[in-house]
């Protein structure tokens, strides 16, 4: 009876480890799958999107970052984890003072994060042509800054993390800019983010950057092909469709920068301009042409940009009814292939 007794019980504690270890992987995987592009038959649709609310962690620390970027005479592009934050082509003796660019759809994790300056001539109006280097004034400033937002939406409790300046020397007591002369300067800096959540979507992905010629026709005419099809969900398709295919981007976007039902809600309807929208006159998209192929997030990451402004090459224009003049619009479009995935997905 004694030996029943332990047989007995030895049988329920391993279905009991064995049930704890399903329910564990259960929620791995529910974890794992959270930002994964939908690859079943169920279409999603704006409604989906909508009711992200229900699908967005809430944390007692939210802390949103942002950049102010102050430049002089130069043009300059800024990237964080190797993501672009702005691609700016500045006047010559053109500055910025002070503009504030968000941080948090560029972090995925809590800790180290990476901040890369890439600093170009300005572009001389007067020839028509950007500078060929860079001038003694040329200079950047950027502070990376960290804050709450209030029940006004309104971000507030701001804390300076850290402040870069590009290095100067200086020569007869002038301040001078270590790199005038230049055609170009590169340079790089770290800050800590305090996150509390965790996106594996890049940490999920292949690497898609090759250097093999051939490889690289065949992904520039797949991505091509991609842009090609979302353009064609503008002009001709369902806005529900285009929610589908944005579905799991709108998504990470509001973990990452918190949106409320209303935020998330006012996000697609504005940011998203369409064709059927009922506060439009006009809308076209131009074809996909003219482009070169970039890669971001160290090769997991492609975009098509125009080769005359390298802004995104999905774009055209739109008219408002209270308005007399179109629009310029450039569609940010990047895309990602989920490993083991033979298909392009928006990121």
């Amino acid at each position: 009876m004694k030996i029943i007794k332990i047989f007995y019980l030895i049988t329920l504690m391993s279905q009991i480890t064995s049930c704890q270890n399903k329910n564990k992987k259960e929620i791995n995987n529910l974890t794992n799958a959270e930002f994964i592009p939908n690859k079943s038959k169920i279409m999603k649709n704006s409604q989906d999107i909508y009711s992200l609310n229900k699908e967005i962690n809430r944390f007692e620390k939210e802390y949103h970052y942002g950049a102010y970027v102050y430049t002089n005479n130069c043009s300059f592009e800024i990237l964080l984890n190797d993501l672009p934050v702005v691609n700016h082509f500045m006047p010559s003796n053109g500055t910025l003072k002070g503009s504030y660019y968000p941080l948090n759809w560029n972090i995925s994790k809590n800790g180290i994060q990476n901040i890369t300056i890439k600093m170009y001539p300005g572009f001389n109006q007067d020839a028509n042509t950007f500078n060929k280097t860079l001038e003694n004034n040329s200079a950047i400033q950027i502070k990376i800054v960290k804050s709450f937002l209030d029940s006004n939406n309104a971000l507030t409790d701001e804390q300076e993390v850290i402040t870069y300046t590009t290095p100067q020397k200086k020569i007869n007591e002038t301040l001078i800019s270590v790199f005038s002369g230049r055609t170009s300067y590169e340079d790089t800096f770290t800050f800590t983010a305090e996150i509390p959540y965790e996106i594996q979507t890049l940490e999920n992905s292949e690497i898609i950057f090759t250097k093999d010629v051939e490889k690289l026709k065949q992904l520039e005419k797949e991505v091509a092909t991609k842009y090609n099809e979302i353009r064609e969900i503008y002009m001709s398709g369902s806005k529900d469709e285009l929610a589908n295919m944005n579905y799991n981007k709108e998504k990470r976007i509001a973990q990452q920068i918190y949106l409320s039902s209303a935020g998330i809600k006012d996000r697609w309807d504005n940011d998203y301009q369409f064709r059927t929208d009922q506060n439009l006159d006009f809308f076209d998209l131009k074809p996909i042409e003219k482009f070169t192929v970039k890669f971001y997030a160290n090769g997991k990451i492609v975009c098509l940009q125009k080769i005359n402004n390298k802004k995104s090459a999905l774009w055209g224009g739109f008219k408002r009814k209270n308005k007399k003049e179109v629009t310029t619009t450039y569609i940010s479009l990047y895309l990602h292939r989920p490993k083991g995935s033979n298909e392009l997905f928006v990121y």
